[in-house]
């Protein structure tokens, strides 16, 4: 039996406003709103219980959407956010002329040089690979983006008039996280052997610069990421961003996103720590609590039981998450308990 959801696509900044002519592909054929802005989408198969789809729209960013068959015969509204033009941007040059600061990676974009980079690429790979595999880790990324955008715009266009500044942010913070991100891939999404576990462990040692002095670094990005007053040795080019880059801290799924792996790879490489110990202790506080569960029993039991795969690397964690999963989600903790992520016997049940 088919089920249906019409998804209605409006501007963020204005969600009265329908976006017509949004394009939604779900990785085999693409459709485009109505004059209303909605498009119903329809699924043959009563056995697929939720599809991922892009939605775009030109001037907008691209966002992944989970179509739940818990909402069929629903309206379900999605919001896009504008994409920014940083100041000086020529909208004649073409893309791939470092101007390009669309499909929602600006800080990237703009210490690449192009949007169609080999770290963009990957990333939006990473992220679709995610979003494929976990409808909740798909709804944490949209979060995560939407956090982003409120602060990223303005420090990649500050980047785009700062060359030196641009190599400094690429060397010690873009592939150092894009390394971080790619072993949390491999250990979570599996299907790799240990060969490609331990090269992704030594890529995550290898990507920060050696000559930097480690615990300034580290000292740097804590107070970045409490607020607190910067280090007397920041770098002076750095005093200049700081005010921009401490906007990532008043945001807690970015933070959790950018600011916590940073600080976990910098003090990886200065302690000599276990880096699979160090993602999966980051993987285990994922702030999922702050998300709403699947309504529909079997689609929460699914996407539990995903959750619960991604630990398989270091099962003993696995509770970490479940157990703040249990306080915010009460009525899941059958789903918790049959995906492994609380015992038998949790916690919270033995105090009361």
């Amino acid at each position: 039996m088919a089920w249906t959801v019409t998804l209605e696509i409006v501007d963020c900044d204005s969600t009265s406003t329908p976006l017509v002519g949004a394009t939604i592909f779900d990785g085999t054929n693409t459709w485009n709103t109505d004059a209303n802005g909605q498009l119903i989408y329809i699924v043959a198969d009563d056995f697929i219980t939720s599809v991922i789809v892009k939605i775009g729209k030109t001037d907008y960013i691209e966002k992944n959407y989970t179509i739940s068959k818990m909402n069929d015969g629903t309206i379900q509204t999605v919001c896009l956010n504008t994409s920014p033009i940083p100041p000086g941007h020529d909208p004649s040059v073409p893309t791939g002329e470092g101007q390009e600061f669309g499909n929602g990676c600006f800080i990237v974009t703009a210490t690449t040089g192009s949007s169609e980079s080999v770290e963009v690429n990957h990333l939006r790979n990473l992220r679709d690979r995610v979003s494929a595999a976990s409808m909740l880790g798909g709804q944490l990324i949209d979060v995560i983006y939407d956090e982003y955008f409120q602060f990223s715009p303005a420090i990649a266009a500050e980047l785009q008039q700062n060359a030196f500044a641009k190599g400094a942010v690429l060397q010690n913070v873009v592939r150092p996280l894009l390394a971080w991100y790619t072993l949390a891939g491999v250990l979570a999404l599996g299907g790799a052997d240990q060969k490609a576990v331990n090269k992704a462990a030594r890529d995550v040692l290898n990507a920060c610069p050696q000559h930097l002095g480690k615990y300034s670094i580290i000292s740097l990005l804590n107070a970045i990421r409490e607020g607190e007053a910067l280090p007397t040795d920041t770098p002076s080019f750095l005093l200049k961003f700081a005010p921009k880059i401490q906007e990532a801290a008043r945001f807690p799924f970015a933070s959790w996103a950018i600011l916590d792996p940073l600080v976990r790879v910098w003090r990886s490489v200065t302690d000599r720590l276990d880096v699979v110990d160090e993602v999966a202790q980051w993987l285990a506080t994922a702030p999922l609590e702050e998300l709403d569960p699947p309504s529909d029993l079997k689609l929460l039991d699914a996407e539990l039981g995903v959750l619960g795969d991604f630990f398989d690397f270091r099962p003993a964690v696995r509770p970490q998450l479940g157990e703040r999963l249990l306080v915010a989600w009460p009525d899941a903790s059958g789903a918790l308990k049959r995906a492994g992520l609380v015992l038998q016997t949790t916690t919270s049940e033995k105090e009361q």
